[in-house]
């Protein structure tokens, strides 16, 4: 494919496009165009980082072989650590080790952590002691908690400066810094944060105003170990572009940038989606095979279970399906429709409470609106189901036990649906924990069931 005589914004998005289709021939075009390459890299490092994830792990370590440290470092910093990690594996430790030191702190250790153990350790040991020793550092913290999203570079400066010497200050720490001065934290000479103010108030400030004059004191902070729900919570409420993080003395330690703290938000959306259906709550398109099943067999052994039991309660009413083998052919309606409106009340209640707005005491207000939704719902759902099962089969009875076990089984699926999550966090745990199979047990066995007690009680 001919890309070279395209402009290069137009060659950059049709790369990736190729190799998002065709990895193999994106590859090879890229081989051929090394200088194209090399300058997309410096301009486009994002791109760069989308073209390199969907190539196989052996073609991407070696068009980043050839390439200044620093940029390397720039398109690693743009790319899913897992996808990141198994291209470094594929490099030689001190290869990997000088891209790694041109990365931002927080998205090396982000990296690394993603490494194998054995090849961890000796990136880690080719790397300088202090670049070591910080990313050592934000390993010590848990990834979804403030001080595994931190980052160490900030603009930090002393009280005692003015404005004017603030900037100059500035001036000189903008390469270390780089993106990371969207706020200037304001410390004592024990690093002890007394305040902060935005880099846009900065710059307009009088020149020999103090520091102490022009920020905002005691601003909003959070300790390392503070979850990444309260940091997104706080950026979110207050419309900051970053929080600091600070010990229990005080003292500022890093920051976590609103980029991250969403990227947060995101991750924690998609772990409860994969934890409701019984996957594992880290699991990636890049875990291990062995790890991935058996972060899912309990679960797939919880749901065979609950199957179990829901088979057993069907076949206790094996000559009324003999008597009537129609009634076959409805169950699985009024199991699917619960199932339905079950998942609707856990989507909405899960949602509520990962955005913080379902705090234990409003959860029986939640709970009593899922009811009333679900007894509106109920009716509606269950007279249009009986009327057209009762006109389809020519029998009022069919109709009756349609419309009587549809609306059975759309309330108990709804008050489930709606208390599951409260009930599991109650219990401590995660509010999302095999949820959805816990209701789809539930729903299975009142539609079943409850579908054929109601025909033995009416036919």
């Amino acid at each position: 494919m001919k890309l070279r005589f395209l402009r290069p914004r137009l060659l950059t998005e049709g790369l990736r496009d190729l190799a998002r289709r065709r990895p193999e021939e994106a590859g090879e075009y890229i081989d051929a165009h090394q200088a194209e390459w090399e300058e997309l890299v410096e301009d486009d490092p994002e791109n760069a980082a989308d073209i390199l994830e969907a190539l196989d792990s052996r073609t991407a370590a070696d068009l980043l072989a050839g390439l200044e440290a620093v940029d390397v470092g720039d398109v690693l910093d743009e790319m899913n650590p897992e996808a990141a990690a198994e291209i470094l594996e594929e490099l030689s430790p001190s290869e990997a080790a000088f891209a790694v030191a041109e990365m931002e702190t927080d998205q090396a250790a982000d990296l690394i952590a993603a490494l194998d153990h054995e090849v961890r350790e000796e990136v880690l040991a080719a790397i300088d002691p202090e670049t070591a020793a910080q990313i050592g550092e934000l390993l010590g913290y848990a990834a979804d908690s403030a001080g595994g999203l931190m980052t160490r570079e900030v603009a930090a400066l002393p009280i005692g400066l003015t404005t004017g010497e603030a900037i100059e200050r500035l001036r000189h720490l903008h390469e270390d810094l780089g993106s990371n001065i969207s706020y200037v934290y304001v410390v004592d000479d024990d690093n002890h944060l007394h305040g902060v103010i935005s880099f846009r108030d900065l710059v307009f400030s009088r020149p020999g105003q103090g520091l102490d004059e022009v920020m905002v004191p005691d601003p909003y902070y959070v300790h390392p170990e503070a979850d990444r729900e309260v940091v997104s919570e706080l950026i979110q409420r207050f419309h900051l572009l970053a929080v600091p993080v600070v010990d229990h003395r005080r003292v500022l330690l890093g920051m976590v940038k609103i980029d991250e703290a969403m990227e947060a938000v995101a991750a924690e959306a998609s772990e409860d989606i994969a934890v409701m259906v019984g996957a594992g709550h880290e699991e990636t398109i890049f875990t291990p095979v062995l790890e991935s099943s058996r972060h899912r067999l309990p679960w797939i052994g919880v749901y065979l279970v609950a199957a179990g039991v829901v088979a057993f309660v069907i076949s206790r009413f094996d000559s009324v399906i003999r008597g009537e083998t129609l009634l076959a052919a409805l169950m699985p309606m009024v199991a699917g429709v619960g199932g339905n409106a079950g998942a609707q009340s856990l989507a909405v209640t899960i949602r509520a409470m990962a955005v913080g707005e379902l705090g234990p005491g409003r959860a029986r207000r939640a709970i009593r609106r899922e009811l009333l939704i679900a007894i509106v719902n109920a009716a509606v759902t269950a007279t249009v189901a009986g009327f057209a099962t009762g006109l389809l089969t020519g029998s009022a009875h069919f109709g009756e036990i349609m419309a009587i076990s549809v609306a059975m089984n759309l309330v108990v699926a709804g008050v489930v649906g709606g208390a599951l999550p409260l009930i599991l966090r109650r219990l401590g745990f995660d509010p999302a924990l095999g949820s959805n199979i816990f209701l789809t047990a539930v729903t299975d066995l009142v539609g079943f069931g409850g579908f054929l007690l109601t025909a033995l009680l009416l036919l």
